[in-house]
């Protein structure tokens, strides 16, 4: 009977002992599972912090690229309004566009799960690069993570849309060239500015060098020749009338806003001009020679005997031409919009449309400064570095 009790309280000691194990086994697993529970929200705070960083990155890479592009005529204009930049227009681009870049405050959209800080933008000093850093948070639940990006913008592919393009467009003579608003009233002087009809007679009046602006009517009626004379510059609003030769002209420019007369032979020479707005009349020969011109703008010429235009020079008549003997080697230019008479005999060869006329006499005018940014310009992302 003894022998049972103790058999029992054995039993009872076992089953107490494994009860016991059980129970601390248990324990264990339930802090393990809490701890891994605990570790798991832990990391899913930390990676939703994590993907509203990257949110931000994506977010604000679109921003900026938006910024680039709305400033880019800011840009043009800059370097347009400073030609002084144009040769070096791509550093010049990227060094206006970088410090643009970095003063224009980029906006967080309100409630966003993550803040931009510590924005910069830099111009590369040894590339056409625009270099931009920042720092992205994102927050979730009182957590944070910060994500560093670097982010560039090539400019290397930019070009001058006006070294690319041929100016359609051309500018004929016009006769107001030659700027004076002061001088002597007589043509002893360098500059002689005259405030009306200017009139003068005697000999060999004009010198070299010399400019003669008048804002009427100009009348040289001397007894001797104007010959051999070198850089000289003539302008009347009113009508030029020359009564004697002027030969061998050199560097002379010569220009009215009426009509010219020349009484006697002209010729001119060494990049000489002869700008006449209304009609142009030479009592006697008209020669050009070594790169001269001779532009009529508004009516007709009249050469009384010989036109001969040598040497690579032009000669333009708006109106019609007419001239006893018309001779154009084959280096030079002869353009009339209306009809040409020599020797009383109407010719052909000579005559040119509009549009020819326009561009061959006047001057191209070339395109303006403009960037073509190209549709390969965008913001890159370079790296970025988890913390």
């Amino acid at each position: 009977m003894n022998h049972l009790k103790n058999e029992q309280g054995y039993s009872l000691v076992t089953v107490l002992l494994v009860v016991v194990v059980f129970m601390i086994i248990s324990l264990a697993f339930m802090g393990q599972a809490f701890s891994s529970v605990k570790q798991n929200q832990v990391v899913e705070k930390k990676s939703r912090s994590v993907a509203a960083a990257e949110m931000g990155i994506s977010y604000y890479q679109v921003e900026i690229q938006k910024t680039f592009e709305s400033k880019q005529q800011d840009v043009n204009d800059y370097i347009k309004n400073n030609s002084s930049l144009i040769p070096n227009f791509k550093k010049e681009a990227a060094k206006k566009m970088a410090y643009i870049l970095h003063n224009t405050p980029i906006v967080t959209p309100s409630n966003a799960p993550f803040y931009m800080k510590e924005f910069a933008a830099t111009a590369d000093p040894k590339s056409y690069k625009v270099n931009l850093s920042f720092k992205v948070v994102g927050t979730d639940n009182k957590k944070e993570t910060t994500l560093f990006a670097k982010m560039s913008i090539d400019l290397d592919s930019i070009i001058n849309q006006a070294t690319v393009d041929e100016g359609n467009n051309h500018q004929l003579p016009t006769f107001d060239t030659i700027k004076l608003t002061s001088g002597c009233n007589t043509l002893d002087c360098d500059n002689v500015y005259i405030d009306g009809n200017g009139n003068f007679s005697g000999n060999n009046n004009i010198k070299d060098n010399q400019t003669i602006f008048t804002t009427g009517s100009l009348n040289l009626d001397g007894n001797g020749n104007e010959n051999n004379k070198t850089n000289v510059k003539i302008h009347a609003d009113g009508a030029i009338t020359i009564h004697k030769n002027m030969n061998s002209g050199a560097n002379v420019v010569i220009e009215t806003k009426d009509h010219a007369t020349f009484m006697q032979n002209v010729k001119i020479g060494g990049t000489s001009k002869i700008l006449v707005n209304k009609t142009l009349y030479v009592n006697q020969n008209l020669e050009l020679a070594n790169n001269s011109l001779v532009y009529v703008g508004g009516a007709d010429a009249t050469i009384d005997h010989n036109l001969d235009i040598l040497s690579s020079s032009k000669m333009c008549v708006k109106g019609n031409l007419s001239a006893k003997n018309i001779s154009v080697d084959s280096n030079s230019k002869l353009y009339v919009l209306g009809q040409v008479w020599e020797n009383h005999k109407e010719k052909f060869n000579y005559t040119v449309t509009l549009d020819t006329f326009i561009k061959e006499c006047g001057t191209q005018i070339p395109p303006e400064f403009n960037i073509k940014w190209g549709d390969n310009v965008n913001t890159v992302i370079n790296d970025v570095e988890y913390n």
